[in-house]
């Protein structure tokens, strides 16, 4: 007997080429691919879990959004964080300054637009690494430091993905979020267009009903303007505005659609 069925919205954290992308399409249709496909803004996707426990069973619909893990991109991020009520913090075990990340930016930026909602630490790629034993020993130190449950897992092999995801699950339904440091998120950004082209994107997600609903267009759009946004340029960022604006025509009257152009031609012309 189901006595309940909850929807919950959760995050995947942590810096670009983690591995966020393919851990959630393990997780949900159990396929994996070695291409790296960066995520341009968020991406969406649902999941149906049942719980069972001694007093009955729970089904929970998450809605994970996998956040662009690119540093810098401040409002698509913030925007992103709102409402969610837990978080799976990826790092790539072969590549320490991941884990440092979670510690330096990706906490204390989510801490500062949630409440300490849960959170669950999750180290893949486990299958890279030469000493397992090793692995786990940094994997303990940082659940240590920051009070949560981890996992190792590989999203190549399926490795502990489930494991990860059921445990946010978990301390989701229980809402065990506990307290945590706030702290103050260290950017490093060097790339002025990255703050343009997330002003840009966040403006067309206003105009156009939100990020849930415009961030599909954003993404194709960007994608035919061959903007790489981790290091977005300014001719690049021209072209895409043109591509939003002409996507944005179809919805908007002509005279707004080309007030927003230019106001976005313009913040590209602020950066020196």
């Amino acid at each position: 007997m189901v006595d309940d069925h909850v929807k919950r919205k959760v995050l995947l954290l942590g810096d670009g080429a983690v591995g966020k992308t393919s851990m959630i399409r393990r997780f949900v249709v159990d396929k994996f691919s070695d291409d790296y496909i960066t995520t341009i803004g968020t991406k969406v996707t649902k999941k149906d879990l049942r719980l069972e426990s001694p007093s009955g069973a729970t089904d929970l619909t998450f809605m994970i959004w996998d956040v662009l893990g690119q540093k810098g991109y401040k409002g698509i991020q913030d925007s992103s964080f709102q409402g969610a009520k837990g978080a799976l913090l990826i790092y790539d075990v072969s590549r320490p300054e991941t884990a440092e990340s979670l510690q330096d930016y990706w906490i204390p930026h989510l801490l500062d637009i949630t409440d300490a909602i849960p959170i669950v630490v999750v180290g893949n790629k486990v299958d890279l690494v030469a000493s397992r034993r090793a692995a786990q020993e940094d994997l303990d130190e940082l659940k240590d430091a920051l009070e949560v449950k981890g996992f190792l897992s590989s999203a190549k092999t399926g490795e502990n993905l489930e494991a990860g995801f059921l445990a946010l699950a978990k301390s989701v339904i229980s809402d065990s979020g506990g307290k945590r440091a706030r702290g103050i998120a260290v950017d490093g950004v060097t790339n002025e267009y990255i703050t343009v082209a997330d002003a840009i994107i966040m403006d067309f997600c206003d105009v156009m009903g939100g990020q849930e609903a415009a961030m599909p267009i954003v993404r194709q759009q960007i994608t035919r303007a061959g903007v790489d946004v981790k290091a977005p340029t300014r001719e690049g960022l021209r072209l895409a505005v043109d591509c939003l604006a002409e996507a944005e025509s179809a919805f908007r009257n002509a005279d707004d659609v080309e007030a927003s152009k230019l106001k976005r031609l313009g913040w590209i012309k602020e950066v020196s």
